[in-house]
Order: C-alpha cells, then structure tokens, then sequence
C-alpha cells in the first residue's frame, strides 16, 4: 500500500499528523507547571504548604539539636561548679574550726586569753 492509497484509507489520520506538525513543542515540565497553573491551583497550594512544612521542621529540629546541646554543655558546667563548692565548703569548714583559730591567734598573733591582771577598761564619758 503506497502513502496516497493510506491517506485516502484514513483522511483523519493525515488532519491529526499536520495538527501535531504545528502546535509547538512543549517540554514535559513547561506542560506540568502549565497544568498547575492553569487547572490544579488547589494542588499548587498545597504542594508549597508542604514545603514551606518541611523547611520549617527542618529548621525546628536544628534549633532543638542546638539547645539539646548546649543545656548538655551547661550540665556540665553545673557539675563542675558544684564540685568547686562542696570543695569550698570543706575547706571554709577546715579553717574555721575553733581550735585552728586558737593555735593560729596564740602562735603567729601572740594573743592570749583575758585574765583581769591583764584587763583594761576604758570608759568614755558623753556630754
């Protein structure tokens, strides 16, 4: 069968041939975002409202991971400071024993106790 003899077994088919000969040719991608635009605005919408979701979780979960992080580093901090002051306390306890305090006052002061031969009074007389 030659190419006239097919042509005039189908008129439409040739109609059909010449109609794709002219439209432009669209890239598959310049045809979904027509789509979208054009008759799938509801899907447009929430096809945005997913991915502005996603950045906002994705944004979420750094700022978690950053305070998880530092309230590790500030445990941390609040170990070894409450070291640091038990340590304090021990030592304030160590030097203010009432016994320490006396040798250090008769040993390195030269105080002693207050007998009355030693005694002064001193009296200030007010107007």
């Amino acid at each position: 069968m030659n190419s006239n003899q097919y042509n005039e077994t189908f008129p439409d088919k040739i109609d059909i041939d010449k109609d794709i000969q002219r439209r432009p040719s669209r890239s598959l991608f310049g045809l979904i975002i027509g789509d979208l635009f054009g008759h799938q605005k509801i899907s447009l919408m929430l096809l945005v409202m997913i991915i502005i979701s996603a950045g906002a979780v994705l944004i979420t979960t750094q700022q978690v991971r950053k305070q998880l992080f530092e309230r590790e580093q500030l445990l941390l901090e609040q170990d070894v400071l409450e070291s640091e002051w038990r340590n304090l306390v021990i030592e304030e306890n160590v030097l203010a024993d009432p016994k320490r305090v006396e040798e250090r006052a008769k040993n390195q002061l030269g105080m002693s106790y207050v007998t009355p031969q030693n005694e002064t009074v001193i009296v200030i007389k007010s107007k």
